[in-house]
């Protein structure tokens, strides 16, 4: 297949850039990896949207852009990479009719939040900021980079009664090498890149390792995943169910990384999880 126009030349230029210059490379691969593409909201998702009561969160000197419904006990559900609150409808909806208290909300630089630049460490502040406004929570719903920011968030002390985390990435180092693999960045420019993000963000990518984080946890959790996953292979899936003490790993077949939010089992599945939570 032939390589597109633009990406040779950004492939040229980090090579070039990068051979010669590589913290200028890096600065320039910092800027790119963090910025999220945004897409156009889907019809269906803003007219569910609009069913909610909407406000604002700040968090990180940025507005969060935050829907809510119900008045059960408290589940807040955290999107991934590039997606945005309204993809989560189906199971809100859900959980709503299954008469929880649901809260979504756009993370930074995503949907209708503010902001430029993103990272798994800023979705699990964002987290946290929702988390502080709303009381007790009993559940927390995290797809892809989300199931990440909500280990994360629970790890930095966000107290949650159960967890259930949908394709999560055990590592966010298969997207930084993703990321620089596709780009060609050269070794150099790439280990800059990390120690700027590290340095950044405060925080270093060890302490990101998912599988460790979820050792040390308490809640009751379920790990979805599928095992045919194109982006999040299922063995990081497998990978977090194992540390995590007693986790649930409940394992799909043909659904691949997004289709996995609108299953009819799926969302049966996460339902009836946070329900059994409510027992006794």
């Amino acid at each position: 297949m032939k390589t597109p126009p633009q990406l040779w030349m950004l492939r040229t230029a980090f090579r070039t850039v990068g051979s010669v210059a590589p913290e200028v490379a890096a600065r320039w691969a910092e800027t790119i990896f963090c910025r999220p593409p945004r897409h156009d909201p889907r019809p269906a998702e803003e007219a569910f949207l609009a069913t909610g009561a909407r406000s604002t969160i700040r968090s990180q000197d940025e507005d969060l852009a935050v829907w809510s419904w119900g008045r059960g006990p408290t589940v807040v559900l955290a999107h991934g990479w590039g997606s945005r609150a309204g993809r989560f409808s189906a199971l809100a909806a859900a959980l709503v009719a299954a008469e929880f208290r649901v809260v979504l909300f756009d993370a930074p630089a995503h949907g209708a939040s503010m902001g430029r630049q993103a990272s798994l460490p800023q979705f699990a502040r964002a987290l946290r900021d929702v988390g502080d406004t709303l009381g007790t929570i009993h559940g927390l719903v995290g797809h892809s980079l989300g199931g990440a920011a909500v280990s994360l968030a629970m790890h930095q002390g966000l107290r949650s009664h159960r967890a259930v985390l949908l394709a999560p990435p055990a590592d966010v180092f298969l997207f930084s090498h993703a990321f620089a693999e596709h780009l060609r960045i050269p070794p150099r420019a790439r280990d800059v890149m990390q120690q700027n993000l590290e340095a950044r963000l405060q925080i270093s990518w060890d302490e990101l390792h998912i599988p460790t984080l979820a050792r040390g946890m308490t809640s009751p959790a379920l790990v979805v995943h599928d095992a045919q996953d194109p982006d999040v292979p299922f063995a990081h899936g497998e990978e977090i169910a194992r540390a995590w003490p007693g986790a649930e790993l409940f394992t799909t077949q043909g659904l691949g990384h997004r289709a996995i939010l609108r299953d009819r089992q799926v969302v049966r599945r996460t339902v009836e999880f946070l329900q059994a939570g409510l027992a006794g």
